[in-house]
């Protein structure tokens, strides 16, 4: 049954049906309920071959109250249900994407999305919605059926829970296993857990499901430990000590997986996924060389000096920078807006920032780089933990408070081992203190014409080559993208202010409510401080000072 305001939508759809396409936008801010879920339109497509036309559909649900004191689980549950029913409901009519419905494919983490927020007992959702047209001329019958009843029917189905519920229990209690977890790490003196019986690898490279009959993870006694969750179950696994910890091993053995899988840790992820059981303290950033890039006044002195012809790096300024320099940046970076553990293979790392073979030193005359070998016990007592996956260099192994080595996918604590290798060899390391980056606000954002993400990266026409943001494996959901989008859209607003003081008020503001962030848009995703300081320091528009 149609409520009191059902006249607006279907009233519209009847006067403008056999109309032009452009008519359409008379349905904008229209509303209406249907069985008591009311669907309000809030963007118009232009053409039938453009991105489509948003509605807000909004409604109480009934579902336990363990559920509801969870909206961020219990929102993820329902986005999956609706994108899958959806699918069922969106059929062609007509020309261009006439009759879609549909809401941005979710990963297989759990984050916030404005496609489907929870406001206590209110679930509030944006889809995505074809108008329907042949030959540029308005079906409305079909529009009709579109929004009044498709959507309302999609919708209503995917909020009965009442036959789900061990489903969406599971779901609920994954996600507050991996977030009491996350909280109990430093109080464990760790920055991260990798449960047992975890399946790490990916069924292929880009996948996002588990690979069949992988070798289930399995801790070393050494580093096993045992987190007793408030409900009085618990969970077994290693846990990765605060410091300095090296993955070594041969190649094909599990090393950058095991590193991927603690890289991925800083999000949740969904039962089956085979990592729900990984966790990872979200001030992680995983660093890799991107030569090539863009750097604007970083403080890279700790790592790169005597440059020739550029003797003073406490202001690193480059729109091309090396592989070492863009890793000296983007450490400096992530660590000046808060980040605790710093991530790095030396299979995407610059490798002679890693260490250098003080046996060889002396054949070169000019030494412009302190390797994290030298510096990371220094970076250590300022609160900064290293992951370092190594074949095995002796330069690492020495500062290593930890030495994991993979064989057979298996981990193996060879700390113990490691010490006597070294002293074996006798190697030295000659430590070198470390200096926090420098604070540095925002003093020139020159405008971009239409950003816009194509692939993995920011394009735009005013930019010289597109933004990379591949290099950031955190981002693992495209909707993350479209969030950082947004970011760019709103950089005029960031003159004169600090880049750490940025992030926190964006991240902040995002966690508060995408759909306010985002104006509605269906397509933005979660993403943390660190991930805004990594799209806002790669941007050539975006030039910064020290504070």
């Amino acid at each position: 049954m149609i409520g009191l305001q059902t006249k607006s939508i279907a009233t519209i759809l009847s006067r403008i049906d056999g109309k032009g396409y452009k008519a359409y936008k008379k349905l904008l801010n229209t509303k209406e309920v249907v069985d008591g879920i009311r669907i309000e339109v809030v963007r118009v497509q232009g053409d039938p071959y453009a991105p489509p036309s948003v509605v807000k559909v909004i409604s109480k649900i009934r579902a336990p109250k363990w559920a509801l004191e969870e909206p961020v689980p219990l929102a993820d549950w329902l986005t999956r249900r609706l994108y899958r029913i959806l699918q069922r409901f969106s059929r062609k009519i007509g020309e261009g994407r006439s009759g879609y419905l549909g809401i941005p494919r979710p990963g297989p983490t759990i984050i916030r999305r404005s496609s489907l927020e929870i406001v206590r007992d209110t679930v509030i959702a944006r889809i995505y919605v074809g108008l329907p047209s042949k030959r540029r001329r308005i079906l409305g019958d079909y529009a009709k059926e579109l929004l009044l009843e498709k959507i309302p029917k999609a919708f209503k189905e995917a909020l009965n829970v009442d036959y789900m519920l061990d489903d969406l229990r599971k779901h609920v209690y994954t996600w507050k296993m991996q977030e009491y977890v996350r909280v109990k790490l430093p109080d464990l003196g760790l920055v991260s857990f990798i449960g047992d019986g975890s399946i790490l690898p990916r069924k292929c490279g880009g996948c996002e499901e588990p690979l069949p009959n992988a070798v289930p993870f399995e801790s070393p006694p050494s580093l096993r430990i045992t987190i007793t969750l408030p409900w009085g179950d618990e969970v077994t696994g290693m846990g990765i000590r605060k410091g300095i910890t090296v993955i070594a091993g041969s190649a094909f053995h599990g090393k950058s997986t095991l590193l991927e899988a603690i890289a991925a840790g800083v999000w949740n992820h969904i039962p089956g996924d085979g990592r729900e059981k990984v966790v990872t303290i979200r001030e992680t950033m995983y660093v890799r060389a991107e030569d090539g890039r863009y750097v604007s006044c970083v403080d890279i002195s700790s790592m790169i000096h005597g440059i020739p012809g550029q003797s003073n790096t406490s202001c690193f300024t480059t729109r091309d920078a090396s592989g070492a320099t863009s890793i000296a940046a983007s450490i400096q970076e992530a660590i000046e807006v808060g980040a605790k553990l710093i991530l790095l293979d030396e299979d995407t790392a610059a490798t002679n920032i890693l260490y250098i073979d003080e046996r060889a030193k002396n054949i070169t005359k000019w030494h412009t780089i302190t390797p994290l070998s030298s510096l990371a016990r220094s970076m250590k007592k300022k609160g900064i933990s290293l992951i370092i996956v190594s074949s095995g260099s002796l330069p690492l192994l020495a500062i290593a408070d930890t030495v994991i080595v993979m064989e057979a996918y298996k981990p193996i604590d060879k700390t113990t081992e490691a010490k006597e290798l070294v002293k074996q060899y006798n190697v030295e390391v000659h430590e070198k203190e470390y200096t926090l980056p420098s604070k540095r606000k925002i003093v020139e954002v020159r405008s971009l014409e239409k950003p816009k993400i194509k692939g993995k990266s920011l394009e735009d026409k005013s930019l010289p080559v597109p933004v990379p943001l591949f290099n950031n494996i955190h981002l693992v959901e495209e909707t993350q993208l479209y969030t950082l989008l947004a970011v760019v859209k709103k950089a005029q607003n960031y003159k004169n202010l600090s880049i750490d003081y940025i992030v926190r008020l964006l991240e902040d503001q995002i966690l508060k409510s995408l759909s306010n962030f985002g104006n509605h848009n269906p397509k933005l995703g979660e993403v943390r401080a660190l991930d805004i300081a990594y799209l806002l320091n790669r941007l050539p528009i975006v030039r910064f000072t020290n504070t």
